[in-house]
C-alpha cells in the first residue's frame, strides 16, 4: 500500500503534467446546439466545429484536464477520508456539461493512446496453447482472462503477450496495461506455474530484466498468483491502486 508520501508526491507530479498539457491545448472550450453541431467558443465568439473532430476531442481532453486538477487540488487539502474525491474518469465525465457528456469516452483519452486502439495482439509462438477465449483473444490460462475482463471493465487498455524490447532483451509481459487519461504504463506478470523449474527460471529471468531497466515493484510492476485470481475483488483492488 502506498504511503502518503509517496501519494502526495505523485499528486503533485501529476498536476505539473496536467499543467504542461492544458499550455498547449486550445483557448475556449465546448458547446453544443441541437442534435450534432458542436462550436467552438472563444470569449465571446462562436464557431461551428462539427466537423473538426480533432479540435473537439482537444476541447473534450482540455475539460477532463480542468475536471481532474480541481480534484486533485481538492485531494491535497483534504484532512480526512471523507473529504477526498476519489471518482474515476467515467464519473469526473459525467459531471461535464452536456455538449462533453455527449461526445465518446475516447475524446477525453490522452492523445498517444491511439496508437494502442484495435485489438490487443496475441502470441504468435504456440498459439496452440492459448485456448482460453474472451473478446476474441485468446489467452493461454483462465487467470489470464479473468484479468482481461477486469481490465476492460475498468476502462484500461492493454497489449497481450506483446513483444518489449528492453534494454539487452526482449520479454513479452502477460500484460503490457495503460491508463487511457493519463498514458501511464505498467507491465503486469501473472505467475502460475511454480511447480515447474523451467518456468521458475523463466519467471526470475523476466523480473531481473525489468527491475534492470527501472521497472519499480508496486510501482509500475504488478505480478499477481493464484491466490489472487480466487478473489477478483483482489485484482480490483490492485487495479486501483496500481493503474487508476
Amino acid at each position: 500500500m502506498k504511503n502518503e508520501k509517496v501519494i502526495l508526491t505523485e499528486r503533485l507530479k501529476e498536476l505539473d503534467v496536467i499543467a504542461g498539457e492544458l499550455d498547449a491545448l486550445p483557448e475556449g472550450y465546448l458547446a453544443k446546439k441541437k442534435a450534432s453541431t458542436y462550436y467552438h467558443v472563444i470569449k465571446d465568439r462562436q464557431v461551428g466545429i462539427t466537423k473538426n473532430t480533432p479540435l473537439i476531442q482537444q476541447l473534450c481532453r482540455k475539460r477532463y484536464l480542468l475536471a481532474r486538477k480541481g480534484q486533485l487540488e481538492q485531494n491535497l487539502v483534504a484532512t480526512t477520508p471523507d473529504e477526498l474525491d476519489m471518482r474515476p474518469p467515467q464519473e469526473l465525465i459525467a459531471t461535464l456539461p452536456k455538449a462533453y457528456q455527449s461526445a465518446p469516452i475516447h475524446y477525453f483519452y490522452h492523445p498517444s493512446v491511439d496508437k494502442w486502439k484495435g485489438r490487443p495482439p496475441m502470441h504468435e509462438i504456440h498459439p496452440e496453447s492459448a485456448i482460453y477465449t474472451y473478446n476474441s483473444i485468446r489467452f493461454r490460462s483462465m487467470a489470464e482472462r479473468i484479468i482481461a475482463e477486469l481490465l476492460d471493465k475498468n476502462g484500461l487498455l492493454y497489449r497481450y503477450e506483446f513483444t518489449l524490447g528492453l534494454m539487452d532483451r526482449d520479454v513479452s509481459p502477460d500484460f503490457i496495461v495503460k491508463n487511457p487519461f493519463t498514458n501511464k504504463m505498467v507491465i503486469w506478470e501473472h505467475f502460475g506455474g511454480f511447480n515447474h523449474k523451467n518456468y521458475a527460471d523463466g519467471m526470475n529471468d523476466k523480473m531481473d530484466a525489468y527491475l534492470n531497466q527501472g521497472f519499480c515493484p508496486f510501482k509500475d510492476l504488478i505480478t499477481t498468483y493464484q491466490y489472487h485470481i480466487r478473489n477478483p475483488e483482489r485484482i480490483q483492488k490492485i487495479i486501483d491502486k496500481m493503474i487508476l
